[in-house]
């Protein structure tokens, strides 16, 4: 898989991913469990026993179905999920991933509830 640092250097991949019309070669995934996999990874599967999985950018962006620039704007915004750097690149905890989404249908639930007191 690209990472963004190769897509952000690569002309012809800045095309393929900054097109507006998406191309997909799967079928769409529904959102809900589009991470699902991830959560019954045992730790004693790793190499590493104790360590939590982690996305890479373009990872987290392909499973939300995203651009891997919205990620980067997100963050910019103070309103994407808490990542830490490895190098260059951002990694995300699966954790921080799921609490992300959370607060995000919590917030969309709760300006739901509003949304229809007020009408």
């Amino acid at each position: 898989m690209t990472d963004s640092a190769q897509i952000r250097r690569s002309v012809t991949l800045r095309r393929i991913f900054s097109s507006r019309r998406q191309v997909r070669l799967d079928p769409p995934r529904d959102r809900s469990e589009s991470l699902a996999y991830l959560t019954g990874v045992s730790e004693t599967s790793h190499a590493f026993p104790g360590l939590e999985p982690v996305l890479t950018t373009s990872e987290l962006a392909a499973h939300r179905g995203v651009p891997v620039q919205t990620i980067h704007d997100l963050r910019h915004a103070q309103r994407g999920p808490r990542g830490f750097r490895v190098g260059r690149e951002l990694r995300f905890r699966l954790s921080e991933v799921q609490a992300w989404v959370e607060g995000m249908e919590a917030y969309d639930h709760a300006a739901g509830l509003i949304e229809g007191a007020t009408r």
